[in-house]
């Protein structure tokens, strides 16, 4: 599963919160007024994306993880381990990648080290969101000058990544028709190569990827992301209306 910008647009999953006890305390949270203003940050976020307003698209997002990690910790009851994935997946993921891409990086390290966190511990997570989210804090600890770091997690999954698309396509072996691919180990190969020093043969296999599969979303999800960090937000919304017609159109 990944973050692609614009699909995030049309899925987002509908933020919900669970009732709380109803014994009385200091830190009680009106869990309707929340849910309300967590939609409606979550409406106003989309709405600046799509208008290509990514400051503010930031700002939405910014509170948007406040306010929702903030009722976890008042309430670990409020959010269950599927909201508390879609909150990174959906959320502080792409809001990562935008605050690297305008230079906040700071604050932008610190997204990713909170979801790294948190996708640890959470049995739903897999390697997939785990790598993508590891990977791209590599990127930013290489641009901030942390290179021990950054070699550290790259080396950890240089030879990883290429096992996550594997099997997605074996389904013939039984007779069953292939579904639509969906995943290869050449992009999560270019995915490791654009986060760890390779951008060239990054750029390259996506290329390739993209003339072969050109209906395969996860391409041009990899392609968009690496834009938004490198700060080429028109470019990388460019990429994003390409996947989209790509999976549409099909």
């Amino acid at each position: 599963m990944r973050c692609l910008f614009a699909i995030v647009l049309l899925l987002f999953i509908p933020f919900t919160t669970r009732p709380q006890d109803t014994r009385e305390d200091s830190k009680a949270i009106d869990h309707p007024t929340r849910a309300s203003m967590l939609s409606q940050l979550r409406k106003e976020a989309d709405e600046a994306h799509k208008s290509g307003h990514f400051d503010e698209e930031i700002n939405y997002r910014q509170q948007f993880s406040r306010e929702a990690w903030a009722a976890f910790a008042l309430d670990p009851k409020s959010l269950d381990k599927y909201d508390r994935y879609n909150i990174i997946f959906l959320n502080d993921l792409p809001l990562g990648l935008l605050l690297e891409g305008t230079h906040r990086f700071s604050e932008a390290e610190a997204i990713f080290r909170h979801s790294q966190a948190e996708l640890a511990a959470e049995s739903i997570a897999g390697n997939d969101i785990k790598s993508e989210n590891q990977l791209q804090l590599a990127h930013l600890l290489a641009t901030e000058g942390n290179d021990q770091e950054a070699q550290a997690i790259c080396s950890h999954w240089k030879n990883r990544v290429r096992h996550l698309a594997a099997g997605q396509d074996s389904a013939h072996i039984y007779g069953i028709p292939v579904a639509p691919i969906s995943d290869t180990p050449e992009v999560e190969i270019a995915q490791w190569d654009l986060a760890c020093g390779n951008p060239e043969e990054g750029l390259r296999l996506l290329a390739v990827q993209i003339a072969a599969h050109p209906h395969m979303l996860i391409s041009f999800e990899v392609l968009s992301n690496y834009y938004y960090a490198q700060g080429d937000f028109q470019k990388a919304r460019k990429v994003e209306l390409d996947g989209i017609s790509a999976i549409t159109s099909h």
